[in-house]
């Protein structure tokens, strides 16, 4: 790789930082994974205030179309947000009794497999089924907060999961090789977590299946435990109130186990009142943008320009991963060729003309995308679709600046 000293545009800013149900090999929630729900159940979202005695400080409210949690009053850092009883949680270390322990998949070594099955969303999403089964079943055993909580979630996710999107060619459009592969890998790996759940309940219908898959993925959080050896253990948790707070990648709050088994939200910094609390769902399931896609159906809001974002740039047929400050060895080599260097020396030099010609590509690759972009977005399939390609732009954009200005300032 070749790195550049600095990006040409000031405005652009640099920072560096949970899970996802699936395992991005590389190796696990920024803004709405929840965008396109239903709009709020003001009696539901009013129960869950009261019970959890969260009503002070916080409220579920839709602006824009977005729900979120807003803050009653101002805050200061440290202060405790808001706090949830695991009781009242769906947790993957307690799945129903009707639920095997499924046996470890082998290992793929096919090097295009992106995706491996986590086998605690299998029992997490148990837990969804069972407790949605109990609710339709009016046991007793779902309390007035977990079924408030239950009138809450989405009900179908499928045009802001690109695992779901009928049409392929809004997937192909959006010029996102690594998008393609996770999509077709992950397919096997949720026909994998369905039948282990239809072998055990073939009485529930896949669809709802399906679903509590979905709201596993783009739903559930990761918390530290000690086990009895006073190791530190993963808990992945699905929680009242505490599943409606988005994402971003500038944080003003994170979770964490509280004292007394519960889910804690506190402040990292002093916030306003009427402010949204915002959180990080992790940096491996949501950057690049496309993993963010994937993962909870939803593309970070474009603000500003990071290192770790990342685009493909496809010359001659290849394809290459090109992030804002950094280019592949392997382009310079194919641009090297053109002007009929070795391309066999390995302290290939980075030249003004093959520099150039990078830029090139990379403002017409750019260009590309934002033709594609004047186009009409008939669904929210396409217009999530639109929303990567933007995302993508704008990374060769600050690709082609930052080279361009490290070319005048190193090589000119």
């Amino acid at each position: 790789m070749v790195r550049f000293t600095k990006l040409a545009f000031s405005l652009f800013s640099f920072q560096q930082d949970g899970g996802n149900y699936l395992s991005i090999r590389k190796r696990t929630r920024n803004y709405y994974p929840a965008a396109v729900t239903t709009t709020i159940v003001k009696s539901s979202s009013t129960i869950i205030n009261e019970l959890l005695e969260n009503g002070r400080r916080v409220s579920l409210e839709t602006k824009n179309v977005i729900r979120g949690v807003y803050l009653k009053e101002d805050v200061r850092e440290g202060d405790m947000i808001l706090s949830v009883p695991l009781e009242f949680c769906l947790c993957d270390d307690s799945p129903p009794k009707w639920f095997p322990e499924p046996k470890q998949q082998e290992e793929n070594d096919d090097e295009l497999s992106y995706i491996k099955v986590q086998d605690w969303v299998t029992r997490l999403t148990a837990g969804l089924v069972d407790l949605r089964l109990q609710l339709t079943n009016e046991s007793n055993k779902v309390s007035p907060l977990q079924k408030a909580w239950l009138d809450l979630l989405p009900t179908d996710l499928n045009q802001i999961l690109p695992i779901h999107w009928d049409d392929p060619s809004i997937l192909t459009s959006t010029n996102c090789r690594p998008l393609e592969l996770a999509v077709d890998s992950a397919y096997f790996a949720r026909e994998h977590i369905i039948e282990t759940l239809r072998a055990a309940r073939p009485d529930i219908p896949r669809l709802e299946l399906e679903t509590c898959l979905d709201l596993v993925q783009t739903r559930a959080c990761r918390i530290e435990q000690r086990n009895e050896d006073n190791e530190t253990m993963p808990l992945r948790v699905l929680g009242p109130m505490f599943d409606m707070i988005n994402h971003d990648r500038n944080p003003n709050a994170e979770f964490i186990r509280g004292d007394n088994n519960t889910l804690v939200v506190r402040a990292l910094r002093t916030i306003p009142k009427k402010s949204q609390v915002l959180i990080s769902y992790g940096v491996s399931s949501t950057q690049p943008a496309w993993r963010c896609l994937f993962s909870y159906g939803f593309v970070p809001e474009i603000t500003d320009i990071y290192e770790d974002d990342a685009a493909e740039l496809v010359v001659d047929g290849m394809r290459f991963e090109i992030n804002p400050t950094e280019i592949p060895f392997e382009l310079i080599q194919l641009e090297a060729q053109r002007d009929n260097v070795q391309d066999n020396v390995e302290d290939e030099v980075l030249t003004p003309t093959i520099g150039n010609r990078i830029v090139q590509n990379l403002r017409e690759a750019a260009e590309d995308l934002r033709q594609k972009n004047e186009e009409e977005t008939k669904t929210i399939a396409h217009q999530l679709a639109a929303n990567l390609r933007e995302s993508n732009r704008r990374t060769l954009l600050a690709c082609a600046g930052g080279l361009e200005e490290y070319i005048q300032d190193n090589l000119g």
